[in-house]
């Protein structure tokens, strides 16, 4: 069993999703109308897509969904969705950090990711997994600046092509 995720990084609060962060993650949604026509098909998203993404992550087995909160004001800014066993290949993956459009460009993603690759690291995972999808291809640098790398392409019915990338959390891991 992981230890507790952390609570706050320097300028974040993480708290996990409950039902009455809802109404503030659909305006953190719809503030990403690319990301959300990338991945729902439609620029703008209902409450009931929110609530459907946060049922559909937490189906896996120890799977997180957090708020990500601005510490100095408490306002919902982003949501990080992360597993610890992905079942098709049993790594640790990152599904989503996702900021207000009005918070990008001040490191709240690059915080996050601190802490969340800090904790994996401490409860002795050796690699963290995410994809990235070719129609959102403008994130890769962001995760190839912070040390992932592809170690494949994938081709998804639904989703189109995909950018499967890893971070090594042990210097001696062989990706």
């Amino acid at each position: 069993m992981p230890t507790p995720f952390p609570r706050a990084s320097r300028r974040l609060a993480f708290t996990p999703v409950t039902e009455r962060d809802f109404p503030a993650l659909l305006a953190v949604y719809n503030s990403n109308p690319d990301f959300m026509e990338y991945s729902f098909g439609q620029r703008t998203v209902s409450m009931d897509a929110v609530a459907h993404d946060h049922e559909e992550n937490l189906d896996f087995a120890d799977s997180y969904s957090y708020c990500l909160r601005e510490a100095s004001s408490d306002s919902l800014i982003g949501i990080a969705q992360f597993i610890l066993k992905n079942p098709r290949d049993g790594h640790p993956w990152l599904g989503l950090i996702m900021i207000d459009s009005r918070a990008q460009g001040r490191g709240y993603a690059k915080e996050f990711l601190d802490c969340l690759t800090a904790w994996y690291r401490e409860n002795g995972y050796h690699s963290l997994h995410l994809a990235v999808l070719e129609k959102n291809q403008a994130v890769l640098p962001f995760y190839e600046a912070y040390g992932f790398t592809t170690y494949v392409e994938r081709v998804s019915e639904k989703l189109g092509r995909v950018f499967c990338m890893a971070y090594p959390l042990d210097p001696s891991t062989q990706l």
